[in-house]
């Protein structure tokens, strides 16, 4: 299990990847991930909020268009 951070912001510090994957998301995902940014505590929380708030696919992201990556797939 990776590790678990205090909220999204500390998640962002530790984790850059994180908020490159968050940063690819639509703007009105990362706007409903970002007002529960207190229960992000990790990668794994953030994908799940995303996958959770309808984010399927995200232009730009590996590319082109498709189906955002699972986090422990980018290495």
């Amino acid at each position: 299990m990776r590790d678990k951070y205090g909220d999204m912001y500390a998640l962002f510090r530790h984790e850059p990847r994180a908020e490159e994957y968050f940063n690819a998301l639509p703007g009105h995902i990362q706007d409903r991930i970002s007002a529960q940014y207190q229960s992000v505590d990790s990668m794994e929380r953030l994908e799940h909020l995303a996958h959770k708030a309808g984010a399927g696919s995200v232009e730009g992201w590996s590319g082109g268009y498709g189906l955002i990556p699972p986090y422990r797939d980018w290495f």
